[in-house]
């Protein structure tokens, strides 16, 4: 092992533990059954106001996960504006809702 390799070991180590982007989008994701429990017309009218609150932070372009290069998601800090941040985290919640709300066939 050269000391390059010691570096970029060092590096990606010190990286890794300072809020990679690839930990902070896992737990955007949420499971759907947090929900279950909350009554269709109250849980679609929470849905719709989180929908609503992330069209707000995106200025309506709607929220997307940032395009990470395969394998880099652990070592790159998460780069994201406080907007991008919240609407990712309400985005995660809307989907979440929205899975349950599809489940239950609260639509219907």
């Amino acid at each position: 092992m050269t000391t390059r390799h010691l570096q970029v070991m060092i590096l990606s180590a010190l990286l890794a533990g300072c809020g990679n982007i690839q930990g902070q989008l896992d737990n955007e994701k949420i499971s759907s059954l947090r929900y279950d429990t909350v009554e269709c017309p109250a849980l679609v009218a929470q849905r719709n106001q989180a929908a609503a609150e992330v069209n707000r932070l995106t200025n309506g372009a709607g929220y997307q996960d940032p395009n990470i290069i395969t394998g880099f998601g652990p070592f790159l800090p998460d780069y994201r504006t406080a907007n991008q941040k919240q609407a990712g985290a309400l985005q995660g919640q809307v989907d979440s809702m929205s899975r349950s709300i599809d489940r239950r066939k609260c639509a219907a």
